[in-house]
């Protein structure tokens, strides 16, 4: 076992990579169940809208349907898994299996129990869009080396998002309190940022209130990472995916404390 600096040992970071090393074998324990959810549902939907649906549908700006779907499902389901493991998840694991209980009898602290929930549901972020990268490369649907990129790219959706439901798991009084934040927050989110047809097509106050949700501009960014359409504007989206993700780290780890502290 290798034993790091003490000052090392005492940063957030350092410890929120402890609470994600736990996460993450948790889930190798498991990961048999969960396979399903992180492969073929966005298989599923990309075939069945991408190339049903969009047969019936005419391509945007030189795409064809399936070519503008693909890289909108990539942040889209990056968003959901991210999200289901930062309010559920991590619901349960405070309120029913008390995981957080035992984490605070160690040198950790509530900082280092949300720096590692994000984190961890940034990387299920990842593997989701992994999958749904690798099936649209199947599919031809990837237009530009710089697709990669996508993969990062959906790290940081996974961050903002998780970041963001880490204030409401900090405040939940119950599970079934979660579904305000679904129903109110992540579907509208979903179906007006871009995922399934141009922002244009919508109202002129629909655009700016979607360019203010995080997904728009992830979306915006991974579609211009798969098609190759690149831009300096891309710097400005990832900016605002990185400024929703500190001002809700801060704000979701203060209100953690103050629940788990009392």
């Amino acid at each position: 076992m290798t034993i790091l600096p003490h000052s090392v040992q005492n940063t957030i970071i350092w410890g929120g990579f402890r609470v994600w090393q736990r996460n993450r074998d948790a889930f190798f324990r498991s990961w048999g169940v969960e396979v399903g959810g992180i492969f073929v549902e966005p298989f599923i939907l990309l075939v069945a809208l991408g190339f049903g649906l969009g047969s019936y549908i005419q391509g945007f700006d030189d795409l064809s349907y399936a070519e503008f779907l693909a890289p909108g499902i990539i942040p889209s389901y990056a968003m959901f898994h991210a999200t289901f493991d930062s309010t559920i998840g991590a619901y349960l694991r405070k309120e029913t299996h008390h995981i957080y209980e035992a984490v605070l009898f160690t040198p950790l602290g509530p900082a280092d129990i949300v720096i590692g929930e994000v984190m961890w549901s940034a990387t299920r972020a990842v593997l989701s869009a992994v999958a749904v990268l690798v099936v649209a490369a199947m599919f031809g649907l990837v237009d530009s080396p710089m697709a990669v990129l996508a993969i990062p790219s959906a790290y940081l959706i996974g961050v903002s998002i998780a970041s963001i439901a880490m204030i409401m798991t900090a405040t939940a009084n119950t599970i079934g309190s979660m579904n305000n934040f679904f129903t109110l927050f992540i579907l509208p989110m979903f179906w007006v940022s871009g995922v399934f047809f141009p922002l244009e097509r919508l109202p002129e106050w629909v655009q700016y209130v979607a360019w203010i949700l995080p997904l728009t501009p992830a979306t915006a960014l991974v579609r211009g990472l798969v098609t190759g359409d690149l831009s300096w504007t891309m710097f400005a989206w990832a900016l605002e995916l990185i400024a929703y993700t500190v001002v809700a780290l801060l704000q979701g780890s203060y209100l953690k404390r103050r629940r788990l502290m009392k």
